[in-house]
């Protein structure tokens, strides 16, 4: 938001690019955030190759299983592709020299403007004074002069900057990405480890509900409230679904299971024994469970384990 001001202040008409990651989408924020500029905005996803990024960064991932520069890498090259498509002749971001420790060091940022193909065409406003002057500032399109020379992590001087250029509504510090999150990233080594093949589909489902591994072929998601039962419902009847089925509680209240990867009898069993370790009230004597596989379904009587007890949560 204080890069697009900071452009607007000096007349350049300004679009404005949110892309939606497999993990997260801020297209409401940057819907509200572009209203508020008065700016034109693209939302764009990212493409299958981005799952190459997350399995084999070329610059390794930080505390997390967070490919910081290589994601950036990809994000800045679908905005020089929308830059052309537009006719810009900047991109510029937010980024802060030295505020994210995983991307936006000095030699990270100038690695990303290279090898992103965005040498001379990628603008920092916040902190353009301690990088050497894009092609629009040295052709006098841009005003050096008026963009800053912000450092570090704090964000006091942001703030008062903000209000200075007449920002209504000034966010709170976003969460960051799944990615750089320690508790998130469990779910993801797993499915790098026992699914090198993984799909978009099992990437984007890492963000629902409860996960157990079963075996290196077999795991388990449960929901944990009727959001995300609704939610597995979708991925299970989306086209581009692995193979996988759908346990639904039918004689108690109790949370839906999606049994992803090689469905077996056993894996059903378990799953079904996952679905009674979350239910509040149920007859162990009448706990009955359709499953649906294959096009086809069933109904199984659930029974209490102590595998189903001990399965680990990634």
């Amino acid at each position: 938001m204080l890069a697009v001001r900071i452009l607007q202040e000096q007349g350049i008409e300004v679009d404005a690019l949110n892309v939606r990651t497999l993990f997260e989408c801020c297209e409401a924020r940057a819907a509200k955030a572009a209203a508020d500029l008065g700016v034109r905005l693209t939302v764009l996803s990212v493409a299958d190759d981005y799952l190459d990024v997350i399995r084999r960064p070329t610059y390794g991932y930080g505390k997390a299983v967070n490919p910081c520069v290589d994601c950036r890498l990809y994000l800045c090259r679908m905005a020089k592709t929308h830059m052309e498509e537009v006719g810009a002749c900047v991109v510029a971001s937010g980024e802060v020299l030295g505020q994210r420790p995983m991307s936006q060091q000095r030699w990270q940022v100038e690695a990303i403007e290279r090898e992103s193909g965005l040498e001379g065409r990628l603008l920092r406003p916040l902190s353009a004074k301690l990088l050497p002057p894009t092609i629009p500032e040295r052709e006098g399109l841009i005003d050096r002069a008026k963009l800053y020379a912000f450092n570090g992590r704090g964000r006091r001087e942001l703030v008062d900057l903000a209000n200075r250029l007449g920002l209504r509504e000034i966010p709170q510090p976003s969460t960051g990405c799944p990615l750089t999150q320690v508790t998130f990233a469990p779910r993801v080594r797993d499915l790098i480890e026992f699914d090198p093949g993984a799909t978009r589909w099992d990437l984007e489902l890492l963000s629902v509900a409860r996960h157990f591994r079963f075996d290196e072929h077999t795991k388990a998601v449960v929901g944990r409230n009727q959001e995300e039962n609704a939610v597995l419902g979708q991925f299970f009847r989306r086209s581009d679904a692995r193979s996988a089925a759908l346990l639904h509680p039918e004689s108690f209240l109790g949370p839906d299971v999606l049994v992803v990867g090689r469905v077996t009898d056993e894996a059903i069993g378990l799953a079904a024994g996952l679905i009674l370790r979350y239910a509040r009230r149920f007859d162990p004597d009448d706990a009955r469970v359709q499953v649906t596989h294959s096009g086809s379904s069933r109904v199984v009587q659930a029974r209490e384990s102590e595998a189903a007890r001990a399965a680990p949560l990634l």
